[in-house]
C-alpha cells in the first residue's frame, strides 16, 4: 500500500515541509476521502472535538448490514422504542381498556389508573400485536389520549366528574384465526410528555386468552 505524506511550505526555512509525528496538520475547506465504498479509513488517533453532522436528521451511523459492534456513551438523547405487554380473558364482547400495571382489563367506562400510561416524553404508539385463542372477529383497537389533569373514575365507579377517555385513533383487525398474531399499525397516535395514554379493545365476539404487545416510540430529544 502506498503512503501519502502531507507536505507544505515552511516560510521560515524556505523549503517544503512534511508533516511528521509531532506536527499538527490544519486542513481548511471541504474534504472528500475516497471515491468508492471499497476505500477504507483507519484512525489510530483519538477525537478531541465534537463530531457533528452538517445536515440534521439526514445521515446514518452504520447500516442494516454493517453495524458498529458496541457503543459507549455517558448519555443518549435519542428516539427510543419501548415494548409493553398485556394479557386478559373475557367472557363477553364489551369494549375493554387493557391494563399496563396489572393483568386483566377495565370496563368501557372505567379506564382506571391501571389502564393508563403517563407519557415520560413526546412520542407515538407505533403498532400493536394481538393474539387470541378464540375468534374475536372484527375488532377495533383504539388509542386514547388525555391531557394532564384529566379525571379518571375512582375505585371503578363513575362519579360526577367522570368524562370518557378521549379517543384519538381507531384501527380495525379481523381476528379470524385462533392462535395467530395480528398486527395493527397506527399513523396518528401521537402524544406529548405528561399526557395520559390508554388502549381499548372492542371485539365482535368474546376474546379468550388475549395476549397484546404494544410498541411505543419515545423522543428523549424533546
Amino acid at each position: 500500500m502506498a503512503t501519502i505524506k502531507l507536505t507544505g511550505f515552511n516560510t521560515t526555512t524556505g523549503r517544503n515541509a512534511t508533516a511528521g509525528d509531532t506536527d499538527v496538520v490544519d486542513l481548511q475547506g471541504s474534504l472528500t476521502i475516497g471515491n468508492a465504498d471499497t476505500d477504507t479509513i483507519i484512525v489510530n488517533a483519538e477525537f478531541d472535538s465534537h463530531l457533528i453532522p452538517d445536515d440534521n436528521n439526514t445521515y446514518d451511523l452504520g447500516s442494516a448490514s454493517n453495524k458498529w459492534r458496541n457503543g459507549y456513551f455517558d448519555q443518549i438523547n435519542a428516539k427510543q422504542r419501548d415494548v409493553k405487554f398485556s394479557k386478559y380473558t373475557e367472557d363477553d364482547s364489551n369494549k375493554r381498556f387493557i391494563r399496563f400495571n396489572s393483568t386483566g382489563v377495565a370496563g368501557n367506562k372505567n379506564c382506571g389508573q391501571n389502564s393508563i400510561i403517563v407519557a415520560p416524553a413526546d412520542g407515538s404508539l407505533l403498532s400493536l400485536s394481538i393474539r387470541c385463542e378464540s375468534l374475536a372477529r372484527s375488532t377495533d383497537i383504539s388509542f386514547h389520549r388525555a391531557d394532564d389533569g384529566f379525571v379518571l373514575p375512582s375505585n371503578e365507579t363513575i362519579g360526577s366528574s367522570y368524562r370518557p377517555m378521549p379517543l384519538i385513533e381507531t384501527e380495525n383487525v379481523d381476528i379470524d384465526t385462533i392462535n395467530k398474531t395480528f398486527v395493527v399499525n397506527f399513523s396518528s397516535a401521537t402524544f406529548t410528555a405528561g399526557q395520559i395514554l390508554a388502549i381499548s379493545v372492542d371485539p365482535t365476539n368474546a376474546p379468550d386468552d388475549v395476549n397484546i404487545t404494544s410498541v411505543w416510540l419515545f423522543d428523549w430529544n424533546s
